[in-house]
């Protein structure tokens, strides 16, 4: 069922006692801190009088209504929210203040911003010489592209992983998820994190420099490797893997897509079995991995009408029960009603003083003696002024 309340009282959540002045906005900077919110640190997120964070002003989806701040809501949970004019003499002396009794500050403003605003790590590890500092950029707090402005498709762009994905024979395309704005909160989190570890045993603050496309290069691992070895570069390969065959999506009978792995030599005789070509295992053309990779295409050929005789579900049935790796490729509400994932408990339900119930997707954390997520909705625009 949806997770409502998260995990039980009696756990006590891991970043508990940690205080986060989160001055981000839109998505980077925003879904890292919601993920330390969510175990427990005390983020306290600065916003701009009257306007707040950008994806609150974005439009609503059809059905919802005017107020409804649906963009700003999935990146936001379990935080403060405090109206704060960061060009007013005053209200930067507030920040500086709350600078003095936080742990943590995460921006992702260009490089150069806060230092205008004196709101920069130099100045303030002279007031909080334990304040771990983290800045996340597009390209980083130095060279020659510092100043160049980055959203998440002109980070995957950039990093050239737009470049592998696709079809073989088609243009570059970005990935539909936003892994450059991603990518980017999740290095960050994990580098506040160590930085958080380091301090206990050397009472130092840190700075950390968080280039988004640096991060996303950072992935390319395998990708990488042969271009590393021997100067090939990566290419297109849709939903196959360039060293394994057979692999791939393949349509079948319902029009529902499968995703296949039987590319290994191990499960090569299985997965021949499987598709009721017993003989396709003894084929020289197909004997091992190596001699497939350089028939894959006329062994898709081969395979493509085999798909087409079953409906998705038989086909996972099947190659399941022949040991094989396959998963449909579902949609995103076949996943929401999917019982493993409704089982790990991967949606949450909160309640919205405004929006009134909001349904938005659970972080992976599953500890065995903490808490994991606490189930605060997110903030009214300024509506913990009062508190700070």
């Amino acid at each position: 069922m949806p997770q409502s309340s998260a995990s039980p009282a009696r756990q006590p959540f891991p970043l508990e006692g940690v205080r986060i002045l989160d001055f981000s906005h839109v998505l980077s900077g925003p879904y890292c801190t919601m993920l330390m919110a969510d175990m427990g640190a005390e983020v306290v997120k600065i916003e701009r009088p009257g306007t707040g964070d950008e994806n609150r002003r974005m439009r609503s989806y059809e059905g919802r209504g005017e107020g409804d701040e649906d963009y700003f809501y999935p990146m936001n949970r379990n935080k403060k929210s405090v109206e704060l004019n960061l060009k007013n003499a005053e209200d930067r002396e507030r920040a500086m203040r709350l600078v003095e009794n936080s742990d943590v500050v995460v921006e992702n403003f260009t490089p150069g911003a806060m230092k205008k605003l004196g709101l920069d790590y130099e100045n303030i590890s002279k007031l909080n010489e334990r304040i771990i500092y983290c800045s996340i950029s597009g390209y980083g707090q130095t060279g020659p592209y510092r100043d160049r402005k980055a959203y998440d498709s002109i980070v995957q762009a950039v990093s050239g992983v737009m470049s592998i994905t696709g079809e073989r024979d088609g243009p570059p395309l970005r990935s539909g998820l936003m892994f450059g704005d991603l990518t980017g909160a999740l290095y960050a989190l994990s580098s506040i994190l160590v930085s958080l570890y380091a301090r206990e045993r050397t009472g130092r603050g840190n700075y950390i420099d968080l280039s988004m496309t640096d991060a996303l290069l950072s992935l390319y691992s395998t990708n990488a490797a042969e271009y590393l070895a021997v100067g090939k570069v990566p290419q297109r390969w849709g939903s196959e893997n360039p060293g394994r065959s057979p692999t791939g999506s393949y349509r079948c009978a319902d029009d529902r897509y499968i995703q296949v792995m039987g590319g290994s030599n191990t499960l090569w005789p299985n997965f021949c079995t499987a598709v009721e070509l017993p003989e396709l295992a003894e084929d020289a053309r197909f004997a091992t991995n190596e001699v497939r990779i350089a028939n894959r295409d006329e062994l898709r050929e081969l395979l493509t009408p085999v798909f087409l005789r079953r409906s998705a579900e038989d086909w996972v049935e099947k190659l399941t029960e022949h040991g094989l790796p396959v998963a449909p490729i579902n949609t995103l509400d076949e996943v929401m009603h999917d019982p493993h994932f409704r089982h790990r408990q991967m949606e949450l339900r909160l309640d919205h003083p405004r929006s009134g119930e909001i349904r938005t997707i659970n972080n992976p954390f599953r500890f065995s003696n903490y808490a994991t997520c606490r189930d605060g909705a997110p903030p009214l625009l300024g509506e913990h002024n009062d508190e700070y």
